[in-house]
This record gives C-alpha cells, structure tokens and sequence, in this order.
C-alpha cells in the first residue's frame, strides 16, 4: 500500500509538535473544587485529546467507564456524586495506563485506597515519568523516522516498526508486572 509522502511527513511532524508541547496537568492544576461526572468528562477529554486517534473527536472517556472503574475499584467512590483531584489523577493514570496494560493490572501499580498525599505522589512522578518517555519517544520516531522522509525506506516499515516497539514494550510491563506471582510460584515448588 502506498502511502501519501507529504501527508506522512506532516503527521510525523505534527506528532511530533503535539507531544514536545503536551504536558499533563500538574496535581495543582487539576481542579481544587469537586466536579460533577459531566465537568469530569469534560476535562479528562481535553487533558487526553491528544491521545484521540482522530483528533479529538472520539471520546476518552465516557460516564460509563468512570462507573465501571468505581464498580471495579480501580476508582475510589465519589464524594457526594463530586469528584476531587484524586479522582481526576487517578482516571489520567488509568486512562494512559490502560492502552498499554490490562485494566485489571492496574491496580498493582495504582492503588485506588491511597491517601491523597500517596496519591499525589504518585501522580507527580506519573507526569515527571510520562514527559521524559515522551521526549525520548520522539527522538526515537525521528531517528526512525529518516529514511521514510529521505525516501529510503516505505511508511509501513516504520508502522512495522512503531507496532513491534509497542507490542514489545507492553510485554515486557507485563512480565514485569508478574514478578512478584513468578517469585511466590517460585516459593511454592521449593
């Protein structure tokens, strides 16, 4: 399949602008007053827009999912139908973190019961770990990048490569996130 080479260009250099410019919302600025479900959507569809494979039209997250992870308890409960900082830092943590892993993974590195100091904490090296792979990930799509826009290599070897590096990437969170199962197995047959 051949691929338009000025429009792949501009989207490699438009992905590329959007995550330089993108930063998380800092835990102080995240909203201090509560907000009701629909103020949340809002929001958490504005701080992951880009992360939209359409550019923004389709929806990050829905009522629904919200409900679902309070069902699951990878959310704690709201507070009088209102959602707090806590809250808004622990659905941009699971929405990020569930393309990459599974759901029901999560909470072995996001604990819903946290205090808000842990939660803070953790959300502060969240963003601080989540910018820094940001800025070597772009790095890297223009290292990669090369030889598609000097006309060396297709576009799909680079979409290859971007999907090896992702799958690749999610495996090894996987294996790692199985670490403690794989020591207590291990304890088990000894």
């Amino acid at each position: 399949m051949a691929f338009d080479q000025a429009l792949a260009e501009e989207k490699l250099l438009q992905w590329e602008d959007g995550l330089k410019a993108y930063r998380l919302p800092s835990w102080e600025d995240l909203p201090a007053l509560p907000l009701y479900m629909d103020q949340v959507i809002y929001l958490l569809n504005e701080y992951l827009a880009l992360f939209s494979v359409d550019g923004g039209e389709d929806k990050q997250v829905t009522p629904a999912m919200v409900n679902n992870y309070v069902k699951s308890r990878l959310l704690p409960a709201p507070v009088k139908k209102r959602y707090g900082r806590m809250h808004l830092a622990c659905l941009i943590m699971i929405c990020l973190l569930k393309q990459s892993m599974n759901t029901g993974d999560i909470p072995r590195v996001l604990a819903s019961d946290a205090s808000e100091g842990e939660m803070r904490e953790a959300y502060t090296a969240f963003t601080a770990i989540y910018h820094s792979a940001a800025g070597e990930h772009v790095k890297a799509v223009q290292e990669a990048a090369a030889p598609v826009k000097e006309g060396k290599m297709p576009l799909e070897h680079l979409i290859f490569r971007l999907a090896a590096q992702a799958n690749l990437s999610r495996q090894l969170a996987a294996k790692l996130l199985r670490l403690e199962d794989d020591r207590e197995e291990k304890q088990d047959h000894e």
